[in-house]
């Protein structure tokens, strides 16, 4: 029985219960309703804590964020989605074993087939942060070859450009486009690509429309802004590194702060950055 029709039968069931309530006796009736809303809050648990703890998230309070997270995947009742966002968040708190655990569960016991493909995109994010680099490119290799779809071309065409492949990655990334040429993850990778490998027109055309999306991280800003500065556009550099200077650093990403601060220096925009006695800078970098 699919699950649809077992939740179709639930309500028909529910709903019957409570008329043949009403039917013996109108408090009889109530006594059934509170009866059923209690038993709904109570398997629903899972949802509530996971709501109250992508909330929390959102508004930055993390720590808040992983105790309610946490309690809706300790509950039977806890969904896939519940169970990748716990995840998540561990992942972005460092707490990487945690999050392998919690994600390689996801992975042998989800049956739904986007599911198991989330888990292992964030697996591979995982293994690439805990330093297993080769092992996260090839996991994510074999997925590329049995998805064809915008998250796994996001993510692979990505790891493809920081493993160094760059002519292939570009092959890949040229796919992706013309697979998805409106998201922003595949169209920041493929303008990535034309810059490291020296074509800049490409780069500044694909950035022009990556830009107008207005990405959260500051990797687009900071490459747009080295593109600009050699094709001589320079006020224009500084207006994208100003930009970059206002923004956080993706979880993976090949760049320090320091990066973002010198390349302000080295084009005259203000900052805050404050070098150290023998001209290096604060080394901070998140993978």
């Amino acid at each position: 029985m699919s699950p649809i029709i077992k939740k179709l039968l639930k309500i028909v069931v529910t709903i019957a219960v409570i008329m043949i309530g009403f039917n013996f006796n109108w408090a009889l009736g109530v006594v059934m309703i509170v009866l059923v809303l209690g038993y709904f809050g109570y398997t629903s648990r899972s949802v509530l804590y996971a709501q109250r703890g992508n909330l929390a998230y959102m508004k930055g309070d993390r720590d808040r964020a992983l105790i309610l997270l946490e309690k809706a995947y300790r509950l039977k009742s806890a969904l896939p989605q519940h169970q990748l966002g716990y995840g998540y968040v561990l992942m972005k708190a460092g707490e990487l074993s945690k999050a392998e655990k919690v994600f390689d569960e996801v992975l042998h016991k989800a049956k739904a087939r986007d599911m198991h493909m989330q888990a292992k995109l964030n697996l591979a994010t995982v293994y690439w942060l805990q330093g297993r680099r080769d092992e996260a490119y090839s996991y994510l290799q074999e997925m590329s070859e049995e998805y064809k779809n915008t998250l796994v071309y996001g993510n692979f065409g990505y790891f493809q450009i920081l493993h160094g492949e760059l002519e292939a990655a570009l092959v890949y990334n040229r796919e992706a486009y013309a697979f998805n040429d409106n998201d922003l993850t595949i169209m920041d990778n493929l303008a990535q690509n034309y810059y490291l490998l020296g074509q800049l027109n490409e780069a500044d055309e694909m950035y022009a429309k990556v830009i107008a999306k207005t990405p959260k991280h500051a990797e687009s800003y900071y490459y747009y802004a080295l593109t600009l500065e050699q094709l001589g556009r320079l006020q224009e550099a500084r207006e994208q590194i100003g930009k970059a200077l206002e923004k956080e650093l993706a979880l993976i990403t090949p760049l320090t702060r320091e990066d973002i601060e010198l390349l302000a220096i080295s084009l005259g925009k203000k900052s805050d950055f404050n070098p150290t006695a023998d001209g290096s800078g604060p080394f901070v970098k998140e993978t």
